[in-house]
């Protein structure tokens, strides 16, 4: 019977490896991953969150720039609409004309042959 309780305990000691070996691989994998979490986060921190912060600046610097060049334009349209009102009307006639033929104007109200 020695043979048998040899074997069992052999069987014992290599449960008992086996689980230490597990809880070690356990514990080196969540070392690991909290490292690799630490490394994320400092990433984050250092290149990420700042190019955000920047690509946001320059493009609220873009849209404030092109809210001003827009003011720009329609403060000079509007000078030149007071001082030349009649050209304006013309070109606004004009204008207007020209996107009613491209839009197929050549519909008329009343049709041409009333009875």
């Amino acid at each position: 019977m020695s043979a048998a309780n040899d074997m069992s305990n052999d069987a014992r000691r290599l449960k008992d490896q086996a689980a230490a070996s597990a809880d070690r691989v356990s514990t080196d994998a969540q070392e690991e991953l909290a490292k690799l979490r630490a490394q994320v986060e400092r990433l984050m921190q250092e290149r990420v969150t700042p190019a955000l912060a920047g690509a946001a600046d320059q493009v609220s610097d873009y849209a404030n720039r092109a809210r001003e060049a827009v003011e720009e334009r329609a403060d000079a349209i509007s000078e030149t609409v007071r001082e030349k009102p009649l050209m304006a009307i013309g070109i606004a006639a004009l204008g207007g004309y020209l996107i009613g033929r491209l839009m197929g104007g050549n519909t008329y109200v009343y049709p041409r042959d009333r009875h």
